[in-house]
């Protein structure tokens, strides 16, 4: 179960307005960290032990070194330089490249479903709980930038460290979901629908990344149509402009 523990914090873009990649000011750095440091103390009061802020300083600073040199390509050493912490340190926290990943991963996971929970307690109609949701889902895939391609490629292969937490978080969503949309149509879900819908939304997010960069207007055409089709799904209809082609 999910903690909240003070003011919830967005990742900022690692991507400019061409789509290209950048190289993220100190400020993004702070912004992640926050991220970073909020998460893992959730992570610390469950599990009874203490956060490390070398351990968190690890993880910050890898993520740019995955999204620019990618899984195959990235070397324990290239951590270490990015992160500035001793081999020594380094593997006292992490067995190698894959436990980095693992975490950040996770993190990440984690953060959005915080973010998820919020929006659905706090929506008012199923409405919103639907554009809510999942403009949180396309908010958090796209402030990691291409690092979240890298991750959710890697979480869908079965025999990857990565893949229980997808399917951990898949499964608290869509359970949610269906507990928190009966509360206003009455109508009894299968969990399997919503399930059905996080898929949808997990293609989309690579597609919005299909060609190694980022595309807003692929992003605002997955967003519309994910929440078109979802509002068919569940209400039986959806505003036209959701699914139709603009004049």
């Amino acid at each position: 179960m999910f903690t909240l523990l003070g003011p919830l914090v967005k990742l900022p873009k690692a991507i400019d307005f061409k789509g290209r990649h950048v190289q993220r000011p100190s400020s993004d750095i702070d912004a992640i960290r926050q991220v970073v440091n909020q998460v893992l103390e959730v992570h610390a009061l469950e599990e009874g032990g203490q956060r490390s802020q070398a351990r968190a300083e690890i993880l910050i600073h890898s993520m740019q070194v995955f999204a620019i040199r990618g899984l195959q390509r990235t070397t324990v050493q290239h951590l270490l330089d990015a992160s500035n912490v001793s081999r020594r340190t380094f593997y006292k926290y992490f067995r190698n490249k894959m436990d980095v990943l693992e975490s950040i991963y996770r993190i990440f996971v984690d953060n959005m479903m915080l973010h998820f929970h919020r929006e659905v307690k706090q929506a008012s109609s199923v409405n919103d709980i639907i554009r809510n949701t999942t403009k949180v889902y396309f908010d958090h895939h796209v402030s990691m930038g291409p690092v979240i391609k890298l991750m959710m490629e890697e979480a869908r292969s079965s025999d990857s460290a990565l893949a229980p937490h997808r399917i951990r978080a898949q499964t608290l969503a869509s359970e949610v979901l269906a507990v928190q949309i009966n509360r206003y149509t009455g109508k009894d879900y299968e969990p399997l629908v919503f399930l059905t819908v996080l898929w949808m939304l997990e293609n989309y997010s690579l597609y919005i990344f299909d060609d190694g960069g980022f595309s807003q207007q692929r992003l605002d055409l997955c967003l519309r149509v994910a929440v078109g089709v979802t509002e068919s799904l569940v209400l039986g209809k959806a505003a036209p402009s959701m699914l139709e082609r603009p004049a």
